[in-house]
């Protein structure tokens, strides 16, 4: 079995007013929302089964089981705390899924290419962007000559930089769900918690790999409205990314 895990519980609060009636990954671009894109490349890829984790306005994501019936197998997984915690409580809710080899992918980016066909590995990794400048901070990470991770810069404007898109074998799945399970839920820390950061404290000692992605502009992360209208006008061929 190959599966997708996929994030979109979030408020998606920098695009408040375009997501106060629809979640941020069910926004339309190029005529398609965001997600439905997404998971007709996880079909073209030969993905048989996504674990979707849903939280605001969940309700609105429950007609892609039906529309996708028979193509793809969708089970929803429900974060209800999700306007407390950042994405490490869904990854949390969702650790009875780690059932098999699985990539780890948020909803929000727009996919211009097929990643789950192109970067493939019999090994887990995290799919890195080409290293370059970054006006916004972003987590940089720095890797050795094998592209394994020796540490992460979680305020980087130079680097390789996370996409937001990973893939795990199970054993590194259930090492994953162990360090979840040991999440101080408790912590006020934790509220802002992404579930990648479960692992930096381990870099020694559990191996994380990387891939790099050919190109910057094979996916494209929408944060807020500017990211919004940018990648649409760049899809009319009215700008460029």
């Amino acid at each position: 079995m190959k599966q997708v895990i996929v994030m979109a519980a979030g408020l998606g609060s920098r695009l408040r007013e375009l997501t106060k009636e629809t979640p941020k990954p069910l926004l339309q671009i190029n005529g398609k929302p965001i997600l439905e894109t997404n998971i007709e490349y996880m079909m073209e890829a030969g993905i048989d089964r996504i674990v979707l984790i849903v939280g605001y306005l969940k309700e609105k994501f429950f007609y892609l089981k039906e529309k996708y019936q028979g193509q793809i197998d969708i089970e929803f997984v429900i974060n209800d705390r999700y306007a407390e915690f950042n994405t490490v409580y869904s990854m949390y809710c969702a650790r009875d899924q780690f059932l098999c080899d699985s990539y780890i992918v948020t909803a929000d980016n727009y996919l211009m290419t097929n990643l789950y066909q192109k970067y493939r590995a019999d090994y887990s990794f995290y799919l890195f962007r080409p290293a370059q400048h970054f006006e916004k901070e972003e987590w940089t990470v720095r890797l050795d000559g094998n592209m394994r991770l020796l540490d992460v810069d979680l305020h980087g404007h130079d680097g390789n930089s996370y996409s937001g898109v990973s893939f795990w074998k199970k054993e590194d799945l259930d090492y994953i769900r162990a360090r979840l399970e040991e999440v101080d839920w408790q912590d006020d820390k934790t509220r802002k918690m992404y579930w990648d950061n479960v692992l930096l404290p381990h870099l020694k000692e559990f191996a994380v790999h990387a891939k790099i992605l050919e190109d910057d502009r094979e996916f494209y992360e929408v944060d807020d409205q500017d990211d919004l209208k940018r990648l649409s006008d760049y899809l009319k061929g009215e700008c460029m990314l």
